[in-house]
């Protein structure tokens, strides 16, 4: 199923965001924003960026200012500093976290490192809802995971049951192809320059 970023932020639960945590509406919007964006950049595929997605909206409602755990967890995707020295936002400022791409960053380096058992389920074709589930269990690890799979429905519907695998980006494939369309030609056409140019 094709999905199209600038219409998945007009569905309904997009629209209907309210200021969460001192974060107005629009600023989560532009976080979601920034995650998808985010993920996609690094190489994962839309099913993985809606399941961090969804991560961050049941970890701080999408909201960069959230703050748990007695102040030890910051940000987007509660990233925890403990006293200890423990959590994926170890070496990182308050404010680091609280900042939506460095928050976002870290997420996505500690999904490359602990994601293995996540793509394994991707290209499976397991669900968005049990990804959110694997990715809250892997990559989040809090306490209790549970619940991520609600979060997904309520926020993509019956999206959210479909094989992630089968998710692609509305207009990615024609993109590419006139790309590669442009590329070979403009190849073919230095090709003949040079040809002509050596007499040939």
């Amino acid at each position: 199923m094709q999905i199209s970023l600038p219409k998945l932020w007009d569905t309904s639960w997009f629209a209907t965001l309210t200021p969460q945590y001192g974060e107005s509406a629009e600023g989560r919007l532009a976080n979601a924003k920034i995650i998808v964006n985010s993920f996609l950049s690094a190489g994962f595929p839309i099913g993985i960026a809606l399941a961090a997605l969804v991560n961050a909206q049941h970890e701080s409602r999408l909201s960069n200012n959230a703050v748990g755990d007695s102040g030890e967890s910051i940000g987007l995707f509660q990233l925890r500093w403990s006293e200890a020295g423990l959590g994926a936002g170890a070496g990182m400022t308050v404010s680091e976290r609280m900042d939506p791409q460095s928050n976002t960053d870290r997420i996505i380096v500690e999904t490359q490192d602990y994601g293995t058992q996540l793509m394994e389920a991707y290209n499976a074709g397991a669900s968005l809802a049990t990804l959110s589930v694997i990715f809250g269990r892997d990559i989040e690890r809090p306490a209790d995971a549970s619940g991520r799979d609600d979060t997904a429905r309520k926020m993509f519907g019956p999206l959210a049951d479909m094989p992630a695998n089968q998710l692609v980006l509305a207009g990615l494939a024609g993109t590419l192809l006139i790309t590669g369309i442009v590329l070979t030609l403009s190849l073919g056409g230095l090709y003949l320059l040079w040809r002509y140019k050596k007499g040939v």
